[in-house]
């Protein structure tokens, strides 16, 4: 019933107005279940994946500066349009069509999960360097601990695999931060990853797999060893953080060299919700 009781309509008796009150609460089912995914899974949401999805399409096609409230939108509408396939005959059906299809939705697409960071250490466990020497008429004779065939691999594996770029983040908070920065962590109010760009591999700043992350007053110190496959790399990062402006850098890795970086995040009154809603999420 739409305002008046009159019992259900029949579909051939929709109007303009009826046919708007159905997509409007399609698109509301749509809003609410996205809040709701935004709420549960923090940085984990699929809206984040769908965000990354839809910037890689675009990079096909030429464009590629697509922000997360462009994607906000097109769920949204995609929601007020799924009327016509659904055919609901009350907005409340509306409603929970256009939620439960959006639950579906996000149910399907994985978690934009990432790995911790990790420690510069690239030794292999159990292997050693393989050492050769000439013995007696100029026979080479290698070390017992591996077959020929098994010092080859461990070599390559040094050399693309287990290679790591050695990288130095230090994170200024110009105007100071929580003193518990795990809270920040457990509730969502700083995040941080780094990306690189070469290998298309994202890590989760503050989460280590044997990296080091190490306070000093305002500034926060992160070890990190990055996995290489060339020289040379542009690694992004991403820091997000109550109070402070989004800041998302790039700098250039190199093997053999540590990278010294440094990032002043910038004070912003402006609500972390709304901020992310302007940038591209693309790693």
């Amino acid at each position: 019933m739409y305002g008046v009781k009159r019992g259900f309509k029949s579909p051939g008796e929709f109007g303009i107005g009826d046919i708007t009150g159905l997509g409007l609460a399609g698109a509301t089912g749509i809003i609410a279940a996205l809040v709701t995914d935004y709420q549960q899974q923090g940085e984990a949401s699929a809206l984040f994946t769908i965000n990354q999805w839809v910037v890689q399409l675009g990079t096909i096609l030429g464009f590629s500066d697509i922000p997360l409230w462009m994607v906000v939108i097109g769920v949204t509408v995609f929601g007020a349009v799924s009327i016509f396939y659904f055919q609901p005959i009350t907005r409340q059906g509306a409603f929970a069509q256009g939620f439960g299809l959006l639950a579906v939705v996000m149910t399907a697409i994985p978690g934009d999960l990432t790995g911790g960071i990790e420690s510069i250490n690239d030794n292999l466990p159990g292997l050693q360097p393989a050492e050769t020497r000439q013995a007696g008429m100029g026979a080479r004779i290698i070390n017992a601990a591996y077959s020929p065939n098994e010092a080859a691999v461990y070599q390559v594996q040094n050399r693309t695999e287990a290679a790591k770029y050695d990288v130095h983040l230090k994170i200024n908070f110009t105007e100071g931060f929580s003193s518990d920065i795990d809270t920040l962590i457990r509730k969502g109010e700083i995040r941080g990853r780094l990306h690189n760009e070469d290998t298309n591999e994202t890590w989760n700043l503050f989460r280590s797999a044997g990296g080091t992350i190490r306070r000093n007053g305002d500034l926060l110190l992160i070890h990190a060893g990055v996995p290489a496959r060339s020289e040379s790399a542009s690694l992004w990062v991403r820091i997000e953080c109550t109070g402070y402006a989004i800041e998302e850098q790039s700098a250039v890795a190199t093997l053999g060299e540590t990278l010294e970086w440094s990032i002043d995040m910038q004070a912003d009154s402006t609500p972390l919700f709304f901020q992310r809603l302007g940038k591209r999420y693309w790693f």
